[in-house]
């Protein structure tokens, strides 16, 4: 097997590192639900969502005051859960904020594995049996994965 130069081994470190640079950077994509101060804007970057990437979730949960209170403790005696589905299909489910089950919760986030229409909702319960919800006037908000 011929030695190879170790120029040649750095060139093609240097293009195997901006390769992977190059797909990781497109498949970042996320949804930002803004505070009712910043007026209560949603946005999608980019739009439309590419297929194929996960959809960092950023969520001010100034945008759900309601359910709110605090264990002896102080911790979060509420969650804000966020809701998604995919083309009417089922629903799936992700920790955003407050008291989680699960240690060290992961980001929230969605995986976009579907083409099609994106639906995404938010739902703030408390222990003492309070909800509320954060949907667009009733209707879920909608995004495009292509």
């Amino acid at each position: 097997m011929p030695r190879q130069s170790p120029r040649w081994c750095l060139a093609a470190a240097v293009a195997v590192l901006l390769t992977a640079t190059a797909a990781s950077s497109q498949s970042t994509s996320s949804i930002t639900f803004q505070s009712p101060a910043q007026g209560w804007s949603v946005a999608a970057a980019p739009n439309p969502l590419p297929f194929g990437s996960t959809a960092a979730i950023h969520y001010s949960v100034d945008r759900l005051t309601q359910c709110r209170g605090n264990l002896n403790g102080g911790a979060p005696g509420w969650t804000i859960t966020g809701h998604y589905r995919f083309n009417n299909g089922p629903v799936h489910s992700f920790w955003v904020a407050g008291f989680s089950s699960t240690p060290n919760p992961p980001a929230p986030a969605i995986p976009l594995s579907t083409h099609g229409t994106l639906a995404v909702w938010f739902e703030n319960t408390s222990r003492w049996g309070c909800q509320a919800w954060d949907s667009n006037f009733g209707n879920n908000y909608l995004f495009t994965v292509q």
